[in-house]
Formats: C-alpha cells, structure tokens, sequence
C-alpha cells in the first residue's frame, strides 16, 4: 500500500500555496467555484499541529507508458499534448480516495478523530443526482461533513513536502510517473 509515515515537521505551510490556484498565466477553473478551493478554504496550519501522527498516501501511473500507447495511436500528436490528455482523462478518477479507504480500512477504532486531505478539489458532488457543487449558486455545501479540500488549498507546499522526505522509497519528481497525494492527519 503507498504510504509513508511522516512528522509534522515534514510537512510545509505557507499561506502563499492558496494563492498558487490563480496567477496571471493560469486560473484554476475551480479557484473561487468549490466550497473545499480557495479563496474559501481555510488555511490550517494550526489546526493540523493538533495531531499526532500523519501518512503521506499516494497512487502513481505510469505516465511514459501512457504517452508510448498514445504515440503509437497518434504519431503526430505532441507529448504535451498526450500528457494533458493524461490529465484531463485522470482529473476525477479515484484511484487516491481509493487507497486511502484501503488504508483507513486497518484502522479499527471509528473514535479517532482524523483529517483526511486529497488532490484536486472536492469531487463529493460530481455525479448524476447531485450535479456539481453548490458553490456558485450561493447555496451551502450539502456535505459539510464529508467535504474533501485539498493539501494546497489549506496551504500545505506539496512538492516541497515530497521532496524533503528522508523516507521516500520513490523517485520524485519522475519523469515516468505521475502521482497523486493526500494526507491522512490522526489525533490519537
């Protein structure tokens, strides 16, 4: 299973990671659409301090083997356009939810309180029934409680964090592979 313990000193804040979401080159098209996204979503350095242990979880595709398949299909199309391809086909796939539930899954005690961050925005509301996050229309978030911000929008430096791990058994960043990361926060 992908996970790594790590300590909170791992871990980089920096109010500044909310406001990588919108620059005068890219805009996020979630920024200021999602009740888990900034500029609404809390920075949480502090809060995250309260805890006591912290796993790293992340799943990983191969990205090389990716573009090779998507070479040979379409010869004259660009790399960079086969990666964005990649990205678009992987926004909302589950694959990081899915290894965290495998992880929660050891985890008897339901008493334990714990903070569960992914990737991307909140994907709670895309799907048939619901139709999308209730942000826009003004209207409060209908799971407050199940809720899934992101480690950059509560100002967690991810990039940074990965790379200064003294125990990271992977190569980061790869050119191979692309990975998503979450953060399981526990207080014990």
């Amino acid at each position: 299973m992908p996970a790594i313990e790590i300590k909170y000193e791992d871990i980089f804040f920096d109010p500044k990671v909310q406001t990588m979401c919108i620059s005068p080159s890219f805009t996020c098209p979630h920024y200021n659409h999602s009740h888990s996204c900034p500029p609404v979503a809390p920075y949480l350095e502090k809060e995250i301090s309260s805890y006591k242990k912290f796993y790293l979880i992340f799943s990983r595709s191969n990205l090389s083997e990716y573009v090779k398949k998507e070479k040979e299909k379409h010869p004259n199309r660009s790399e960079q356009r086969i990666k964005i391809f990649f990205y678009m086909e992987n926004l909302y796939r589950n694959d990081l939810k899915e290894e965290v539930e495998k992880f929660l899954s050891k985890y008897s005690d339901e008493s334990e309180e714990m903070l569960l961050l992914y990737d991307g925005t909140c994907k709670i509301c895309l799907n048939d029934e619901d139709k999308g996050c209730t942000f826009d229309s003004g209207k409060p978030c209908r799971y407050p409680n199940k809720k899934m911000f992101s480690m950059e929008a509560i100002g967690i430096e991810v990039i940074r964090t990965v790379v200064k791990l003294p125990n990271r058994d992977f190569e980061y960043p790869s050119k191979k592979y692309s990975y998503r990361f979450g953060l399981i926060c526990i207080k014990y």
